[in-house]
């Protein structure tokens, strides 16, 4: 009689295992955007927080905005480095040249740009450098 228990446990087991099945997984894709670039890429990475792809292609560093879906930026550097890695901590993209033993570190800086035409301003039209003041006196 003990036995009629743990025989009914391995039998539903066996049964659970046997109708088990493996549903193979699909993906589902578009191309979103084809990018002509001037030269070939030699390599490219991402920064981490997934906003920027940087490309690397003789001569130049082309920054590729995902929010802009366009090239916004193209940074010239000499022509022969042929690897790139992204360091997050430095905010720097680093190229390296086998052929000229050369490493070469950029440092990336986010500008943003606000249009302030048609608000009050004291100082020169002309002046280099803007300081735009967005405060609540709530």
């Amino acid at each position: 009689m003990k036995k009629a228990p743990i025989i009914l446990v391995v039998v539903l087991f066996i049964g659970l295992l046997s109708t088990t099945s493996v549903m193979p997984a699909q993906v589902e894709w578009t191309i979103s955007e084809k990018l002509n670039l001037k030269a070939p890429p030699e390599d490219m990475c991402a920064s981490t927080d997934g906003k920027w792809l940087y490309i690397l292609s003789a001569g130049e560093v082309s920054v590729y905005s995902f929010a802009d879906e366009k090239i916004v930026n193209r940074i010239a550097i000499e022509k022969g480095f042929e690897r790139m890695i992204y360091i997050k901590e430095k905010n720097s993209l680093v190229v390296t040249s086998r052929s000229g033993n050369t490493v070469q570190i950029i440092q990336l800086e986010e500008v943003y740009q606000f249009d302030i035409s048609g608000l009050p301003f004291l100082g020169a039209k002309s002046a280099p450098v803007t300081v735009a003041v967005f405060s609540d006196y709530q």
